[in-house]
């Protein structure tokens, strides 16, 4: 187990994630007891059988959010790696071109590392916004003003978006 999660505010979800999941578990039997008595009904062994899948859910959820952090972990401390070689003139900002007059380096093609380095820098975290197109929009169109208006409000609330997606993540 990475020590990272041994942290406090981890520590904080792994109980919280364990105590819904014995919770979960503890209705199941619960309801697992009432299905069983005198006046239960199919409902209640239906309930007896769903709520070991919500723990069983708690505990995947978490595990796959426990696996997502070290990737994305793993990724911002490559990307801070490269940004630092960049600056300091350790490596070519851009592998992919190839040295200047080489035509056999030229592109994507040239060996598998470059192709792969591409690979990575044209992928994209799902929470990261991708622009398609900017629209401009009239300030004065003569057929239909409430139709500008409110074109107007959109293009407005899609540059708020923009700046907002420029803005580093802390």
């Amino acid at each position: 187990m990475d020590r990272r999660y041994l942290r406090p505010g981890w520590i904080a979800g792994h109980v919280l994630v364990l105590a819904a999941a014995l919770t979960c578990l503890r209705l199941g039997w619960w309801q697992w007891g009432r299905a069983h008595e005198s006046d239960g009904t199919a409902q209640n062994l239906g309930y007896s059988l769903l709520w070991p899948a919500f723990a069983a859910a708690f505990i995947y959820m978490w595990i796959r959010f426990l696996k997502l952090e070290t990737i994305k972990q793993a990724e911002d401390e490559e990307q801070a790696g490269r940004d630092l070689a960049e600056l300091l003139g350790e490596i070519d900002p851009d592998p992919v071109a190839g040295p200047a007059g080489d035509p056999a380096a030229d592109g994507p093609a040239s060996s598998g590392d470059e192709s792969g380095a591409a690979e990575r820098r044209d992928r994209q975290r799902p929470s990261e916004g991708i622009v398609l197109s900017v629209a401009t929009v009239d300030e004065e169109d003569p057929d239909d003003p409430e139709l500008t208006a409110y074109n107007q409000a959109l293009a407005a609330l899609a540059e708020e978006d923009r700046r907002r997606a420029r803005r580093p993540r802390r």
